[in-house]
């Protein structure tokens, strides 16, 4: 069976602090329907249009559902850069491209110790994908572009690479011990490998 890959992540945003807002809610006892009605009513996500509201609630309560009690628990007590990995590791599960792009050459840069991301390592990696991909090779050039920043802004706001003068640098994150087992009771080893960590 061949899978489905989404451009979606060109018109969604990290929104770390909206993620954990939407998580404190859920840790107070909040369900979505009563998240909703306050975002209705008192606009928590700080967003500048209604329909700019709406969205961020509906990617929050999609990202946010992806964390079972335990790793709603587990976010409070992680400190700020592993907490901005949590977010990262939802829109994974939800982006199974960016997925493979993070084991294919994030991850397989690390190993290699190769710790300069280039833009051709970003083409080169969609180049790839289109040879199998029916989805990806009717993407225009456009499509891909706004993706690769996509990737970069993500990448940069989880605090993944970091940029040096002109070269993108990757910065892996210490993922904190209880996150790692916490992924892998989730049957999501291969998260831990994408994220430079080590089981």
């Amino acid at each position: 069976m061949k899978k489905k890959y989404s451009a979606g992540l060109v018109s969604k945003r990290f929104w770390f602090s909206e993620f954990k807002s939407y998580v404190q809610l859920k840790n107070e006892g909040y369900d979505d329907i009563d998240i909703k009605r306050k975002n209705d009513e008192e606009n928590i996500f700080l967003a500048n249009s209604i329909n700019r509201q709406k969205e961020i609630y509906l990617n929050m309560k999609r990202r946010v559902n992806q964390l079972d009690e335990a790793g709603l628990k587990l976010f409070t007590s992680l400190d700020v850069d592993n907490q901005k990995i949590v977010n990262f590791i939802t829109i994974l599960f939800l982006d199974e491209l960016l997925t493979e792009f993070m084991l294919e050459v994030y991850s397989d840069h690390l190993n290699r110790g190769n710790l300069q991301l280039t833009t051709m390592d970003y083409r080169s990696f969609f180049t790839e994908k289109s040879r199998s991909s029916e989805d990806i090779i009717k993407w225009k050039e456009y499509t891909i572009k706004r993706l690769i920043a996509a990737y970069k802004t993500n990448l940069s706001e989880a605090g993944l690479i970091k940029k040096d003068h002109d070269v993108t640098q990757i910065a892996p994150v210490l993922l904190d011990r209880r996150l790692v087992q916490w992924l892998v009771d989730q049957q999501r080893k291969d998260i831990v490998i994408a994220l430079g960590g080590k089981l």
